[in-house]
């Protein structure tokens, strides 16, 4: 046997000895397959064998002394000790005095993923030492740990369960139950730039969110007072509860320099491009008939994108309700349908990226082209009203009314304004639809607004 492979041997015997000393179960790796553990230990309680098993690393010799106690490389193990189903402990023998030294890797792996670090070793203390007097402590302690940890898996397994997703072994997943007894999800993946948001009460349909999405104390100029998350009123617990959540998880969605690449989400993409598709429709009536005429003229040379068309076209159930469904009303197929009208492609982004800035969607048929260009100023919205001012949603808008486009004269951030006309119903008056209605320094992106305004210069 060569002599380098003694200390290792030295190290795992006097490990093996103690435990068995103290009736623990110890199941020794092949060195064969030994990725990052050596032994597998079953503790036992009053001569029973309790289901409290734990992974150890051994390592003997003087290299791994440091200045103020001991350090075990972490190498390519990282993710196996901090997200695996089974702690790891890390145990050093030193040869010159035959003491063994002992650190819960994967309680120090996670502390410093926490704190946004990915440590290189796992530092073991001298005053972690482990012999007959301290091995009831080091039971007791592992024990204690293995239970939260195994208990945090399995609340985990049954929050996905609940919710009819699939969590990851290093994803955040925080639980809350509002008074009126529905469930609520926090849902956080390492390196991702934005959260997800789970209720029972709108059929878990996931609500992908950021910081920037959450107004604790209300929209500036309109709902003072009133907790929002996105278009969703929020109770003061709850919007306590997801304050607290987004606070925990800063350090969540910045990627560490060490962590793997992450990869799209795909989920949060479809829903995106939904909501946004959704969107379209209702603030454009006519955006469909428009994308569908722009889509067979690009048909006409496009034998690719005509093959597509014809073969999604070719369900007549489905394309029957894009003609005449709203979209909530429509099957999935049909939305499918739609989208394809709509978007003619998405641009991915850094999944570190916020998720307004992380997809940019390429509509097939832009707004149309402006007839009039002047810009337009909208200050807060009035609580009066009166037959020359008028607050209404866009949806509200009747057939008759003649549209005029406008230019797309924006703020600084570049939002438009979409459309001007002069209602039959009210002459002498002309109604503005903005894109999107700044108050104060808070735009609206899901709401959309039409203003009644005089027609006289003011």
């Amino acid at each position: 046997m060569p002599d380098a492979r003694r200390p290792s041997r030295d190290a795992v015997n006097a490990l093996r000895m103690l435990l068995e000393r103290h009736n623990h179960i110890v199941q020794e790796v092949d060195g064969q397959n030994d990725f990052g553990e050596d032994l597998h230990v079953t503790f036992t309680e009053d001569g029973e064998v309790t289901g409290d098993l734990v992974k150890i690393q051994v390592k003997g010799g003087r290299s791994w002394r440091r200045a103020d106690g001991y350090a075990v490389p972490i190498g390519d193990h990282g993710g196996t000790w901090a997200d695996g189903n089974i702690p790891v402990l890390c145990v050093v023998h030193d040869p010159d005095t035959s003491c063994l030294y002992w650190a819960n890797a994967t309680k120090q792996l996670l502390s410093a993923r926490r704190n946004g670090e990915m440590p290189k070793t796992i530092i073991i203390s001298r005053d972690q030492e482990l012999d007959d007097e301290s091995i009831a402590d080091f039971v007791a302690e592992v024990r204690n740990y293995l239970g939260r940890y195994r208990g945090n898996r399995i609340i985990q397994a049954q929050l996905g369960e609940m919710a009819g997703v699939e969590f990851g072994p290093s994803d955040i997943v925080q639980h809350h139950v509002n008074v009126f007894g529905e469930d609520l999800i926090f849902w956080q993946r390492r390196g991702e730039g934005f959260a997800t948001l789970l209720h029972s009460d709108l059929d878990w349909h996931p609500e992908h969110i950021g910081p920037e999405h959450f107004h604790p104390a209300g929209r500036p100029g309109l709902l003072p007072g009133i907790p929002v998350v996105v278009d969703k009123i929020m109770s003061m617990a709850e919007a306590q509860w997801l304050a607290a959540c987004f606070d925990a998880t800063q350090w969540a969605r910045k990627p560490a320099v060490d962590d793997p690449p992450l990869h799209t989400n795909i989920d949060a993409r479809d829903n995106y491009v939904a909501r946004r598709v959704e969107h379209r429709l209702r603030i454009e009536p006519d955006t469909l008939t428009r994308s569908i005429q722009k889509l067979r003229t690009e048909t006409a040379t496009d034998h690719d994108l005509a093959t597509i068309a014809t073969e999604l076209e070719s369900d007549a159930e489905a394309y029957a309700e894009v003609l005449s469904k709203p979209w909530r009303e429509m099957s999935d197929k049909a939305r499918r349908i739609v989208t394809f009208y709509l978007v003619k492609e998405v641009h991915v982004g850094s999944p570190a990226l916020p998720i307004d800035e992380q997809f940019r969607i390429v509509r097939r048929c832009p707004r149309p082209t402006a007839e009039y260009g002047f810009n337009a100023r909208v200050g807060r919205p009035s609580t009066r009203m009166s037959s020359h001012r008028e607050l209404v949603l866009a949806f509200e808008l009747r057939p008759g009314d003649r549209i005029y486009w406008l230019s797309r004269h924006g703020n600084e951030r570049g939002r438009n304004v979409s459309a001007v006309w002069d209602s039959e119903d009210t002459p002498g008056t002309v109604c503005v639809l903005f894109d999107q209605l700044m108050l104060g320094d808070t735009f609206w992106p899901e709401e959309r607004f039409v203003r009644k305004v005089p027609t006289k210069p003011q």
